[in-house]
């Protein structure tokens, strides 16, 4: 008979313990899952960010590519005085260009290679220009080849778009050509085997 009121004394005495800890246990909770949501919160932030920093830099590379094209068929269309002053802006673009496609390549690398190949297509065009053996008879240049530039030029847009987000990535198929997903329907590129130009299939879903 004497353990039961014993047992009375013993939760007596812990109940106003657990009654007192239980609001701190309640605003710890509440605390902690403040700062979780806060902490999700900024990393959003930063993410966002992130994502549009990856995205100026990308679209000042294809506002650069397209700036230097207009400048090369500038040139070449010049003569004389006017065509050294536009051979050393021509030499600068190239320059710039291959600048930002080291940012791209570090902030990117998904498009790196795209990045890369149209900085040097940029430098294979200005190289006529800016080798003043061709200068010297102070007449205009024979029109360039913007073939190779346009090229690299959609690749990097292409790549940029997929690594950004905006676009699905290419699924290889087992047949040497890259199907493209897309709601209701399958886009394939037809990989060139030998002459010719690639195209495109599309089937329903």
């Amino acid at each position: 008979m004497t353990d039961v009121p014993l047992s009375l004394a013993v939760i007596s005495t812990i109940t106003p313990v657990v009654a007192g800890a239980l609001p701190l246990a309640v605003a710890w909770i509440r605390d902690t899952g403040r700062d979780k949501r806060a902490a999700a919160e900024r990393l959003r932030t930063e993410q966002s960010q992130l994502a549009r920093k990856k995205r100026a830099q990308c679209v000042k590379l294809l506002r650069m590519a397209r700036d230097f094209r207009v400048l090369v068929q500038n040139t070449y269309d010049s003569s004389g005085l006017e065509l050294d002053a536009h051979a050393e802006q021509v030499r600068q673009s190239a320059a710039d260009i291959a600048n930002q496609a080291d940012n791209v390549e570090f902030m990117i690398p998904e498009a790196e290679n795209e990045a890369l190949s149209l900085a040097g297509a940029a430098g294979r065009l200005a190289a006529p220009i800016a080798d003043r053996k061709n200068r010297t008879l102070g007449s205009s240049l024979v029109s360039p080849d913007f073939r190779e530039f346009d090229q690299c030029l959609q690749r990097f847009k292409q790549a940029a778009r997929v690594a950004l987000g905006d676009q699905p990535a290419a699924v290889p198929d087992g047949s040497g050509a890259a199907s493209i997903e897309a709601p209701g329907r399958l886009v394939r590129e037809r990989r060139p085997t030998g002459s010719g130009t690639p195209g495109m299939e599309v089937s329903g879903s």
